[in-house]
């Protein structure tokens, strides 16, 4: 029989294949043999070299940048599947799948058009007051680009921009508007006349405050998010996973929530 080729719906783990045979059990679990790249796996719906099935990873990713603290999620995970996970574990897995996210998403323009909204978020990470700076879309609703900073200087503000406008692949001769609260406006048109580096063409406008509100709801949600973080490295990475999370996954906690990548299409 294990020289038979699987007919079912198995493809290898590492290359994808559908040559594969079966290799015996282990612990009860059948075990293939890939002829194409000559590798061992298990049919465990779990990623190589891995125990844990996807959805059980997958669930963890989605509680935790919904906003829930490593033990709830501990809690979630038990209480849905029956399987208990170390809060250590859990905390592995989201660093590590956060950073290939971040990688996945990097040759995925955000939506945008040229009007643009630039809030400033406080938020205690550890002991350390920091500010969120970000820059979404106004009609697509977008994060395009997200950063933590200890200070609202001239430079964050200038980097943030250009950001916005390389990740978007925006003409940096074609105007855009950026739209900013009233409490910043005439900070950010001093830091605009004062740039003599701004190699994009951008104009600063306010913003009525009632527009603000908006997107207020799921910045809230982030707080909580990198409030643990004592590193500032560490809470960067998270803050550009959670970007990627808003834009491209539903918010289970709103049944009729479509996240912005899936309103565009």
């Amino acid at each position: 029989m294990d020289s038979i080729i699987h007919k079912q719906s198995v493809n290898c783990k590492y290359c994808s294949s559908s040559n594969i045979v079966k290799y015996g059990t282990f612990h009860g679990m059948q075990r293939y043999f890939c002829k194409n790249c000559s590798r061992k796996f298990a049919d465990n719906d779990a990623l190589p070299k891995m125990k844990t099935p996807v959805w059980i990873i997958s669930l963890s990713l989605n509680c935790y940048y919904s906003g829930m603290p490593l033990a709830a999620i501990q809690k979630e995970i038990n209480q849905r599947h029956g399987a208990y996970y170390a809060q250590s574990t859990i905390y592995n897995w989201i660093m590590r799948f956060s950073e290939e996210a971040i990688k996945q998403a990097a040759c995925l323009p955000p939506v945008s058009g040229d009007t643009w909204f630039l809030p400033v978020t406080p938020v205690t990470a550890g002991t350390r007051r920091l500010y969120f700076l970000d820059i979404f879309d106004m009609n697509s609703k977008f994060l395009i680009t997200s950063r933590l900073a200890e200070t609202f200087t001239a430079d964050e503000f200038i980097n943030l921009i250009h950001s916005a406008f390389f990740k978007t692949q925006v003409n940096p001769y074609h105007p855009v508007k950026i739209m900013v609260p009233p409490v910043l406006a005439d900070a950010a048109l001093e830091f605009i006349k004062a740039e003599t580096n701004l190699s994009v063409n951008c104009i600063v406008n306010k913003i009525d405050f009632t527009v603000v509100k908006d997107f207020n709801s799921p910045l809230k949600k982030r707080a909580g998010v990198v409030r643990n973080f004592k590193s500032l490295e560490r809470a960067q990475l998270i803050t550009e996973a959670w970007r990627i999370h808003y834009n491209y996954f539903v918010d289970s906690d709103k049944p009729k929530y479509y996240a912005p990548a899936e309103q565009t299409g």
